[in-house]
């Protein structure tokens, strides 16, 4: 017997059935068909579901308090294999009958749910916006426990009528198809940065506010979601973990490296640095040239602690080089304790672990940080 998979559509357009929006989703739909998906589409216009309040009943009790509509929709979408939440854009954003129904549902983004369903982002707009809509429809579909496989826009210069119809059909044929493998494999996707600034963020805000967002606490607790980022999105890290770049880099550089007399002694257990100034002024002798080839970055330390200084290493046309002091435009800057960063080195930390745990911090582009991995040799 082969298992019937649902993927519900919420449409935020007030043109029930024939506009813009429902065009593309029913291009969606037919191609899901095909893959033994049903496409079920709830016109957000055809109920009465009201403005938020404001009034955090929810984070409080775990419930809105406003009998309307809105929870049969919500349970609906919450039920679903799959979701679609889809908008045109009006005055740069969606239209305001799915921002109410995404307002109204802040109880659960609150409360992440303990399993993920694929989903997709759909805006199209008259030429400006459609992109900017779909990524905020791609954002929040985590509030009903989803993670976008793709983003669906189009620009339309009429009803039913759009630029490139051809490839805005075949698009629809590539993203349901990949909606469909993501449903019946259980197919995940690599979590995100979006995925950990809002792990860090909310759970450090119901941590902080316990006593009023009990529902949330619980919720939270229940589900173990407090204890890694891990937990939150359900995947666990590789063995080769960021931050073990440096102490397999330092190593190999002492390997090669001759002593002088300019720096004797300097000999620590299992050939390791002894200082957070000497390991990074050893990095730059492990580049990997390969993967620094036209790559150009400047890596800030600012180390306190058991030492204090700033120092900061520049990478550019397939070398690096040490600095001491603060750099000019650092593109990331990494602000950690001498001993931690030492931990992590010499593998007596995990990296990943220190730095969710907030036991370093960095300002800028996190993948500066994870590219560490491949920028130098292992």
């Amino acid at each position: 017997m082969t298992e019937n998979y649902r993927v519900v559509a919420v449409n935020g357009s007030p043109h029930e059935g024939f506009g813009n929006t429902s065009q593309m989703l029913t291009m969606l739909g037919e191609n899901l068909s095909r893959e033994g998906l049903e496409l079920e589409e709830i016109f957000l216009s055809q109920y009465q579901i009201g403005f938020c309040t404001g009034c955090a009943t929810c984070l409080e009790s775990g419930s809105c308090w406003v009998r309307d509509d809105y929870n049969s929709v919500a349970r609906t979408v919450l039920e679903a294999d799959a979701v679609i939440l889809a908008s045109p854009v009006y005055i740069f954003n969606v239209t305001a009958q799915m921002k109410t129904f995404l307002d109204r549902s802040l109880g659960y983004g609150h409360r992440p749910r303990g399993d993920w369903k694929p989903g997709l982002a759909l805006s199209v707009s008259g030429g400006h916006g459609e992109t900017w809509a779909a990524d905020y429809l791609g954002q929040v579909l985590r509030l009903f426990g989803a993670f976008p496989v793709g983003k669906f826009t189009a620009i339309a210069v009429g009803p039913g009528e759009f630029l490139g119809r051809e490839a805005v059909e075949a698009r629809a044929a590539d993203l349901a198809r990949d909606l469909a493998r993501a449903v019946k494999e259980g197919r995940r996707y690599p979590p995100t940065d979006q995925d950990l600034r809002y792990w860090q963020f909310m759970s450090n805000l119901i941590k902080e506010n316990r006593d009023f967002m009990a529902a949330d606490y619980e919720h939270w607790q229940e589900l173990g979601l407090f204890k890694s980022f891990e937990a939150y999105v359900g995947q666990t890290r590789s063995k080769a973990a960021m931050g073990e770049i440096p102490a397999k880099a330092s190593r190999k550089h002492q390997q090669e490296a001759p002593q002088t007399e300019a720096n004797p002694g300097t000999e620590s257990h299992s050939g390791e640095p002894n200082t957070a100034r000497e390991l990074l002024a050893m990095m730059p002798g492990a580049l990997n040239p390969a993967e620094a080839q036209g790559f150009t970055a400047t890596y800030q330390f600012d180390i306190s602690g058991s030492e204090n200084f700033t120092a900061h290493l520049v990478i550019a046309d397939g070398q690096a080089t040490f600095h001491e002091g603060a750099a000019d435009h650092p593109s990331i800057t990494i602000k950690t304790p001498a001993e931690v960063w030492l931990a992590i080195a010499r593998q007596e930390l995990d990296g990943t672990t220190a730095f969710l745990g907030g036991q370093f911090r960095i300002q800028g582009d996190l993948s500066l940080l994870i590219k560490m991995k491949t920028l130098f040799i292992t």
